[in-house]
């Protein structure tokens, strides 16, 4: 489906971001309604082929779908200036998203209509909401488990979820003390750590804000582990039995649905040849030369991997 798009500005990021919006035009994902810019620089009616218009003029007649904020420094300022003028803060997208390796709008956009929840054992899915530019339709960001407590979370989060959030122990910012809250009821309970709050109350005040965004129907599960684990064919069995869309960060030789491994680390290793970040639980954050498209990772593309070996 082509999305019709406004791009608002067109100063310098404008020019780093242009090839990337005609590929995706070029693509059939998108279509360039107008350039938006303010009243004293509208010097042209159109540029590279776009009709150029005054933010006032966004509502008034020009049918569109998404706004593409092409400035990074000032992206918090016009979007709270378009949310001003009526238009929706899940339709303006920050433009940065589109540097992204093989960013794709019309996998990106299916993220926007239906939020991904990602479940995860640590910051990684904070991480992914980030660098996506989306709004975290999760309460589990910023937090870290016992990865004996979330194998047992992920058999059943539903349930988790469903229950409040109870604190176990107070954080203490001084003593560099986090706080501990717990899910579940009595007999049956997990336990999270909310490893980057100074205070439960902070804790649970993010956490129920965030809840209300659960999204039941497009649910992600990610796990990450060593085999050097003792507990790890504990971890194997939870993961394996998770009934949700899911991916695992692992390195042992099991054949497990959606385990995510690179020959690179096994290459490494045998060679001793230098490759950058090599560690495996590195390429889960996706600032270094990831191993994985996460758009497609995300919506449950198959061919994800971004690398392997013939």
């Amino acid at each position: 489906m082509r999305e019709k798009c406004i791009i608002w500005g067109m100063g310098k990021n404008y020019e780093t971001i242009l090839n990337q919006i005609n590929f995706e035009i070029c693509k059939g994902n998108i279509e360039i309604v107008a350039i938006v810019c303010r009243s004293d620089d509208r010097y042209c009616t159109y540029r590279d082929g776009f009709p150029v218009i005054v933010k006032e003029g966004i509502l008034n007649g020009v049918k569109f779908d998404y706004i593409i904020v092409s400035s990074s420094q000032f992206y918090k300022e016009i979007k709270m200036e378009a949310v001003s003028l009526g238009v929706s803060e899940n339709r303006i997208i920050n433009g940065e998203v589109f540097k992204i390796p093989l960013f794709d709008f019309g996998l990106y956009s299916r993220l926007i209509k239906n939020p991904v929840t990602i479940i995860t054992d640590d910051c990684w899915g904070g991480y992914v909401y980030h660098y996506l530019g989306l709004e975290f339709s999760s309460p589990l960001i910023n937090t870290f488990w016992d990865k004996t407590e979330y194998a047992k979370f992920i058999q059943k989060p539903l349930f988790y979820l469903e229950t409040d959030l109870s604190m176990v122990r107070e954080g203490d910012l001084k003593a560099g003390i986090y706080p501990i809250g717990r899910l579940g009821e009595q007999g049956d309970y997990v336990e999270i750590l909310f490893v980057h709050c100074s205070s439960f109350a902070e804790a649970k005040q993010q956490w129920d804000r965030r809840r209300k965004r659960i999204n039941t129907e497009n649910i992600f599960v990610k796990m990450g582990f060593s085999m050097s684990d003792q507990n790890a064919p504990l971890y194997i069995k939870a993961f394996a039995e998770c009934r949700y869309r899911k991916s695992l960060f692992y390195n042992g030789d099991e054949n497990i649905e959606g385990k995510i491994y690179t020959d690179r680390f096994i290459w490494s290793e045998s060679k001793k040849a230098r490759v950058d970040h090599y560690n495996y639980f590195d390429y889960m954050r996706l600032e270094y030369p990831s191993i994985i498209n996460v758009l497609k990772l995300l919506n449950g593309n198959e061919d994800y991997l971004r690398e392997g070996l013939i």
